[in-house]
């Protein structure tokens, strides 16, 4: 008789916010651990998977300066290309 073990599903991330940039785009997720996540798409943050420090770069410094904005003034920034 063979025995099973299911396999334990990887927790989702809530998704806290979406900053998207002209070529680019940084999210911010809660873990389940009721931890900040950020995460970029370009390959400067990729190539940091390997390391332990916190991963960063220029694109999460942008969008973490737009939400601290949004969170004091309590509005959400408009993108340069929505004000045309």
């Amino acid at each position: 008789m063979a025995i099973r073990f299911r396999r334990r599903r990887e927790a989702q991330n809530e998704v806290l916010g979406t900053y998207s940039f002209p070529s680019r785009t940084v999210q911010v997720l809660r873990t389940q651990e009721d931890r900040i996540l950020w995460t970029c798409d370009c390959d400067k943050f990729r190539r940091q998977a390997t390391q332990r420090e916190p991963l960063w770069c220029k694109h999460i410094a942008k969008a973490a300066a737009r939400r601290s904005l949004e969170r004091l003034t309590r509005r959400v920034a408009v993108t340069r290309a929505l004000e045309r």
